[in-house]
């Protein structure tokens, strides 16, 4: 007797098509043509009257793409890793540090931006000031002579 644990293992290795690709990787089936088309995931042949089968190591790549993604790679850099064409670990350093550098630029970018957001929060009177007017009240706040914080530059 066949057990379900073995034949889901089984199921799993067998080749599958791009919609069950799109589903184990949890993305569209246009994102995986996408990829495609950019070169990170290779085309598998047409057999003659079917379907492209893809195999499970297409489910790792995708998801190792997306997390690459996630930490800022671009798909060029991503093309080139998958392709060995960064072989060096001293370029995927370099390449990790030029992330952080990026990163951290964001960061105190946001940390700004939150500053400004939270001081017109507190000091902008719409909830007192009936005469408020949205946007008018916030720029004209934002500009202000005593809002130095607020004003890249």
């Amino acid at each position: 007797m066949i057990s379900a644990g073995s034949l889901e293992s089984r199921m799993i290795e067998m080749p599958m098509k791009i919609g069950e690709l799109a589903r184990q990787a949890g993305v569209g089936v246009e994102t995986i043509r996408y990829y495609q088309r950019r070169g990170l995931l290779r085309i598998p042949p047409r057999p003659p009257g079917s379907y492209r089968r893809y195999s499970r190591d297409m489910v790792d790549t995708i998801v190792q793409i997306r997390k690459l993604r996630t930490l800022g790679f671009s798909l060029e850099e991503i093309r080139m890793l998958l392709q060995g064409q960064v072989e060096a670990c001293r370029d995927v350093r370099v390449s990790i540090e030029r992330h952080i550098g990026s990163t951290g630029r964001k960061l105190k970018e946001l940390t700004w931006r939150l500053g400004c957001l939270q001081r017109a929060l507190k000091e902008i009177p719409c909830e007192k000031d009936r005469r408020c007017c949205g946007l008018v009240c916030l720029t004209v706040w934002a500009k202000g002579p005593q809002r130095p914080f607020c004003r890249k530059g």
